[in-house]
């Protein structure tokens, strides 16, 4: 890398991100033959060739089984004890836990925990992951952040971490650029060499910028290469960690004494002493005006809550309202968030998904730590299997909060329904195939390690087995159904565990939705779901098996072409 003469151990330092030498600001940092690899999209070093010999084998194996479970449902009487419970898994593992719903809320109602606010209010820092959004985007996600109620009394900071200088196609500036020069008030900066050491491994060099955003201070990391995601949220947690620790001298971990200590003069010197919650959203989202402090109200029941998940629905703002996209991604999102997830609070309490774009951590040893996020933080190499590789590379909102479950049994993740959130949907399908792939195949890893563990609890056991199970079948039960005829009995109790699902989903809108057009939003997108779900799932399932061994975004954070010349 090079770099200009700096003036001070470190870093350049100027009192406004205007007044760097053009140079400087738009060329930080001179980009190795890396190229498109890092720049563009982080692809770690992997064993391409062997992944793809195990990608073949599976889909051999898998293709088989379904084959074979279609030509077994030919001849039901011979082989009923192999299909029926296949095709019972899934409509029972659903009655089970629609049931369990309905047993548990009013137990929980009646036994609520309320929440206890300490003397001393405790301090916020928004983390906010971007790669190639809009100035608009930005603008939006950071304008709900500066409009939340009810937390005024609290001290807040925004922490953004910016994955390389991308920009979107169509977008005539980098989203570091328009942070520099068009949404940060007042900025600073100052560039760092080789700030910290990346999940993979590699020294990051970064630009940091200070300012704030209608009152609220920021401290940006523009990061001088892509390396994902999950990498900046390691480094954030990682470093608010360890400044709550700072007075008992901790080492600073993965992060130089330099950059450490001028995130820590930040915080300080906005006020911030320690730092009890990390508040997480995606670029492309917007919160609703009580989002935050109801994640904080839930999070408040008990030192034993370590977690928080919001209430994420599609963006009506940023779609269509009655396109088909918006209402069917809509319906998915409200269903998903009925089922599962509210099973696993009423009744467990430990629920295994935070979604990255609202969600609500305690700052702790459990869920900052060294050791989980030294967990979180495993990079594939070239020695690693398929399957390992999904798991880092696709599944960071569920293999972080499933390590720190498995690591400590007696803390809580919960979700709070009352903390909506908003976020764009894709327009396109193939867009949303990109996104569905991503989030099939990296929970499918997750809910096999779920099944495989010992703490793992029955009914949280069977429903992990039903997705998987369910995941892999997929195929010969969408194509059985049009060749066989089962026994009527039997066709009539799937009917009649469909239909008790169907209603299911349709009576949310009576206690989810919060206007009469929000309810009619939802009943369409929900029957779109009942008469064309399976189908769309095949689609799914079909580009995700062909695309198993890829581990890029895909189209759904394309960017210009040009952004990989950046120099």
């Amino acid at each position: 890398m090079d770099f200009e003469t700096t003036t001070t151990a470190g870093g350049i330092i100027a009192t406004s991100h205007r007044s760097i030498p053009t140079k400087l600001r738009k060329g930080s940092f001179s980009l190795s033959t890396l190229g498109i690899r890092n720049v563009v999209e982080h692809i770690p070093s992997l064993n391409m060739r062997r992944l793809r010999q195990e990608k073949y084998i599976f889909l051999s194996i898998l293709l088989s089984m379904n084959i074979a479970i279609f030509h077994m449902s030919m001849d039901m009487s011979k082989y009923y004890w192999i299909i029926l419970p296949i095709y019972f898994l899934r409509p029972l593992t659903d009655f089970i836990e629609i049931l369990a719903i309905l047993i548990a809320y009013p137990i929980r109602r009646a036994n609520s925990r309320k929440p206890q606010i300490p003397e001393t209010l405790e301090s916020l820092v928004y983390l906010l992951p971007c790669y190639n959004e809009t100035s608009a985007e930005l603008i939006n996600s950071l304008n709900s952040l500066a409009e939340q109620k009810q937390v005024d009394a609290h001290k807040q900071a925004i922490f953004i971490v910016c994955d390389g200088r991308c920009k979107g196609t169509g977008m005539t500036k980098t989203t570091a650029d328009h942070l520099a020069q068009d949404i940060i008030e007042r900025p600073s900066s100052m560039l760092i060499p080789a700030a910290y050491t990346s999940w993979d491994g590699s020294q990051m060099d970064v630009e940091i910028l200070q300012g704030e955003f209608r009152g609220l201070p920021v401290f940006c990391i523009i990061k001088a290469q892509n390396r994902g995601k999950r990498d900046g949220i390691i480094l954030v947690r990682s470093f608010l960690h360890k400044f709550n620790q700072r007075r008992t001298h901790p080492s600073t971990g993965i992060l130089t004494p330099r950059l450490f200590a001028l995130a820590t003069e930040f915080l300080t010197k906005s006020s911030l002493a320690s730092v009890e919650y990390v508040v997480g959203m995606d670029a492309d989202t917007r919160f609703d005006h009580e989002c935050v402090f109801n994640l904080m109200q839930t999070v408040r029941e008990g030192d034993q809550v370590v977690g928080a998940s919001g209430y994420v629905l599609a963006d009506p703002t940023t779609s269509e309202p009655y396109s088909l996209s918006y209402l069917y991604q809509n319906a998915e999102y409200t269903i998903g968030q009925h089922r599962r997830r509210l099973r696993q609070d009423l009744t467990s309490r430990k629920v295994t998904c935070l979604p990255g774009c609202c969600q609500l951590l305690r700052v702790t040893e459990n869920t900052c730590g060294d050791g989980v996020l030294g967990q979180f933080g495993y990079h594939p190499t070239d020695k690693d299997g398929l399957f390992r590789t999904i798991r880092s590379m696709m599944s960071e909102d569920r293999d972080h909060v499933c390590l720190v479950l498995r690591e400590n049994a007696n803390v809580e993740v919960r979700q709070c329904l009352r903390a909506r959130a908003f976020t764009s949907v894709p327009q396109s399908f193939m867009v949303f195939l990109c996104q569905r792939r991503r989030w099939t195949l990296g929970p499918i890893t997750s809910d096999v390690l779920l099944v495989a563990r010992k703490t793992t609890g029955w009914v949280e056991r069977l429903s992990a087995a039903a997705s998987t199970v369910d995941w892999a079948v997929t195929l010969s039960l969408a194509f059985s159904q049009w060749f066989h005829t089962s026994d009527p009995k039997i066709g009539m109790c799937l009917f009649a565990l469909g239909m008790f699902r169907n209603i299911w989903n349709l009576s949310i809108a009576f206690v989810s939705c919060r206007s009469l057009k929000e309810a009619i939003h939802y009943v369409i997108g929900a029957m779109m779901c009942i008469f064309f779900g399976q189908y769309v799932g095949v689609a799914v399932v079909i580009y995700s098996l062909y695309h198993l061994d890829d581990f890029r975004w895909g189209k759904t954070r394309t960017v210009s072409d040009d952004s990989s010349k950046r120099k």
